[in-house]
């Protein structure tokens, strides 16, 4: 396989599969979907968070985990979706993870951590040629 071919199936796959985990944590945080708390239970949980105005906060966090999920799957802005799933996953470290260590089975940043590395990834490289539209 050509190099250019590789990178490209490479950066195809990691836009569609993380993608996907996002429309799927989107949609879990702002329609219910999938057996989520919905926006009402997103709103409670950023209130527990300390945040000041937990509607607007849940609907930014959801908006960005659903919208910037179907931007990656499609490689429409794959930078920028990437760059603000990147923000999500920071404040996720510092306002839930954080406070318990590193490992997963205990609540810590393990998964936030390597969503981050992917999103760094796809930030510095873009979605790649099979994107519908890569800035």
């Amino acid at each position: 396989m050509a190099r250019e071919t590789s990178r490209d199936l490479s950066m195809f796959v990691l836009r569609v599969i993380l993608g996907t985990i996002f429309i799927i944590h989107g949609g879990q945080k702002l329609f219910g979907m999938f057996d989520g708390i919905g926006i009402e239970g997103t709103t409670k949980m950023m209130e527990g968070l300390g945040f000041q105005y937990p509607y607007i906060v849940a609907l930014v966090w959801s908006g960005i985990e659903f919208i910037g999920g179907m931007f990656l799957v499609l490689g429409v802005l794959a930078r920028y979706a990437a760059f603000s799933i990147a923000i999500v996953q920071l404040v996720n470290i510092w306002k839930i993870n954080l406070a318990y260590g590193f490992f997963i089975q205990n609540g810590g940043y393990e998964y936030s951590l390597l969503i981050l590395g992917v999103c760094v990834m796809l930030i510095c490289m873009g979605g790649g040629s099979w994107s519908v539209w890569d800035a």
